[in-house]
């Protein structure tokens, strides 16, 4: 059985949840499901995409070295 949770966030933090999410091709509610997990139990399965976002702001780095 699934409980649906109703949160207020500011709207800066919905943007970039929804961008993140857009970026590594999960959706919002898997996102913050996973998030939940990790932090009561300290782990988790779940691409948070890390990576993807370090990889792009290295290429955002390199572009601005140019």
């Amino acid at each position: 059985m699934s409980r649906t949770v109703s949160a207020r966030i500011p709207t800066a933090l919905h943007d970039e949840l929804r961008e993140r999410c857009n970026l590594i091709g999960e959706s919002i509610n898997d996102f913050v499901k996973a998030s939940i997990e990790m932090c009561l139990h300290d782990s988790s399965d779940f691409d948070f995409g890390d990576d993807v976002i370090e990889e792009l702001e290295r290429q955002k780095s390199e572009l601005e070295k140019n």
